[in-house]
């Protein structure tokens, strides 16, 4: 047997060359054995009493107190302690009273055979099942204490859902079901689940038997007033083999979350009316003021026509730029996998800067929301054209540990003191520029979950590095 945890066993007889024998197989047969050894029930009781001991192997025909009789002084105090009765001579009356006591195992010796192989086996796995049940009975009082101060349900079931083997009492508190109901018929859960959603929670059941880990939400009915919206997320465990062996999960009330969800989805639907409406109401009076500019500078020479015409047109670059960051709340349209590659050409197009040029050198697949990546990397671009120049040239790829994407230009570069300022609304260093493009870059990248940097090399141009 391999060294492991030792195994701290008492062994009682009152024949000293049989203990002096027996203890000597035994501890050649397993050095995980440790042997404390007692002529008699009393000195075994004494033992007891003062060392920690795994397990007791025991004669049973002794003088003064037999083996069975030791065995219910001991399961007095200690009910699962393993205990073996090994003796020369047993008897149906015997044995049939050591199994009454509470014996572990009964074994006759056999004066042929040398029994120490059997005997360690079962001495080792008596007490291995006890310390795993003694660490499940500590682990699940743990689970317990927790699960009791949580207003979340937490649950095992069997992997065919008709067995529930645990539940906390988060479950009336949201379900308003007592947790004996359910344990009594485990899938009367379903009786409180809205109608229109109990298929979709029977079909994420059933994926969650077949070994798919789960996520839904559904309604609960939990009284005739009382609705609440709740999200179950389940995970199958699986045995050594691969098969679902139990199925463990959490419940917890969202209602709260929906509810400001949909808030939420009333006020962006607000905002973008608003916002639709105030650029109809902006742009008509500026198209009518750029048009009769045009007009005139056309039939005039005037330099304030042409400083006006520039106004209006900063104007309409400013409502383009401040409809967006409106907008901003607004949630990611459908993520898709686009290669890096793709979307900061396709940028670089639409910025229309011909003297300058962009080279790629590496790609990588971005799962993100194409019109706004390609929005923010267009902002990047534009960025380095209005100060690096036209003829600007701009460095895409992907950083060393592949943890993200990069655009870098052979501009000016950043100046330390303004790193810290550039992601702010309405900050900019040029009298015609609006303070928003990398503003709208940073809440583009901060939607996706991601992370938006500048490197800090001095005369090396400008370089957005972007963590995904």
């Amino acid at each position: 047997m391999r060294s492991e945890r030792p195994v701290d066993l008492l062994y009682v007889n009152d024949d000293d060359q049989l203990r002096e024998l027996v203890s000597r197989q035994l501890r050649a047969e397993s050095d995980r054995l440790r042997i404390e050894t007692a002529d008699s029930a009393a000195e075994g009781e004494r033992l007891l009493a003062e060392r920690a001991i795994d397990c007791v192997l025991c004669d049973h025909h002794m003088p003064e107190v037999t083996g069975v009789e030791f065995l219910r002084s001991v399961r007095e105090d200690r009910p699962d302690l393993p205990f073996l009765l090994f003796t020369n001579t047993g008897t149906e009356t015997v044995a049939s009273e050591s199994i009454e006591a509470g014996v572990t195992d009964y074994v006759i010796q056999d004066a042929v055979e040398n029994q120490a192989p059997l005997l360690a086996r079962k001495i080792v796995t008596y007490v291995e099942h006890r310390r795993a049940q003694r660490e499940r009975d500590r682990t699940n009082r743990r689970l317990r204490e927790i699960a009791a101060v949580t207003d979340q349900v937490w649950w095992v079931f069997s992997p065919t859902w008709d067995e529930l083997r645990f539940i906390n009492d988060g479950h009336e508190a949201i379900f308003g079901q007592p947790a004996a109901e359910i344990r009594d018929d485990p899938t009367t859960f379903l009786d409180k689940i809205h109608g229109d959603d109990v298929a979709r929670v029977r079909q994420a059941m059933e994926s969650a038997s077949a070994g798919t880990p789960q996520v839904v939400e559904y309604r609960v009915e939990k009284s005739d007033s009382v609705r609440l919206w709740v999200e179950s997320r389940c995970k199958p465990i699986t045995d050594e083999d691969g098969a679902v062996a139990s199925l463990v999960g959490l419940t917890r009330d969202i209602t709260d979350r929906k509810l400001y969800d949909r808030e939420l989805t009333e006020t962006v639907d607000q905002l973008e009316e608003f916002t639709a409406t105030v650029s109809h109401d902006l742009r008509n009076p500026l198209n009518v003021a750029a048009g009769n500019l045009s007009l005139a500078a056309s039939d005039i020479e005037d330099d304030g026509i042409d400083t006006a015409l520039d106004a209006v047109g900063r104007m309409d670059t400013l409502i383009d730029e401040l409809l967006t960051l409106a907008k901003e709340g607004r949630t990611l349209g459908e993520r898709r996998d686009v290669p890096f590659r793709e979307i900061v050409e396709k940028s670089y197009e639409n910025v229309r800067a011909p003297e300058s040029s962009l080279r790629v050198t590496d790609s990588v697949t971005l799962a993100c929301d194409p019109a706004r990546v390609t929005q923010a990397f267009e902002n990047i671009i534009r960025n380095a054209v209005e100060h690096g120049g036209s003829g600007v040239t701009l460095t895409a790829g992907v950083l060393p540990d592949g943890g993200g994407v990069f655009i870098e230009d052979d501009g000016p570069g950043i100046p330390p003191e303004e790193r810290d300022l550039i992601f702010e609304k309405g900050h900019t260093t040029r009298e015609d520029g609006s303070g928003f493009g990398l503003a709208i870059v940073e809440r583009i990248v901060d939607a996706h979950g991601w992370e938006v940097r500048v490197t800090e090399d001095p005369g090396a141009g400008a370089r957005f590095e972007i963590a995904t």
